[in-house]
């Protein structure tokens, strides 16, 4: 009787104790599942900011190009119009 309280008492123990190490397993479990989702969200956020870059260098490009020609068409204009304020001035007998 006393060994089968004994060994009912060490069972006791034994199941707490897995209960205790099973708990432990699924946090363990979670905290990696959650650690490689982290990682695969730090990734994919490294690439975006990589796309993002390249795109943003693409835009500067052509923003310093269209900037480029607009000050080439400005010069034109000016160009014309005084060409254009010329054969007005000597066209008006001055």
């Amino acid at each position: 009787m006393a060994q089968d309280v004994k060994l009912d008492d060490a069972l006791q123990r034994f199941e707490t104790a897995l209960k205790q190490f099973e708990g432990a397993f699924a946090r363990s479990e979670e905290e990696r599942l959650r650690a490689k989702t982290y990682q695969g969200e730090a990734e994919g956020l490294r690439i975006d900011r990589e796309r993002l870059s390249g795109e943003l260098e693409l835009l500067r490009t052509k923003a310093m190009e269209f900037a480029s020609m607009g000050s080439k068409a400005a010069g034109k204009i000016d160009a014309a119009m005084s060409r254009i304020r010329a054969v007005i001035h000597s066209n008006s007998g001055a």
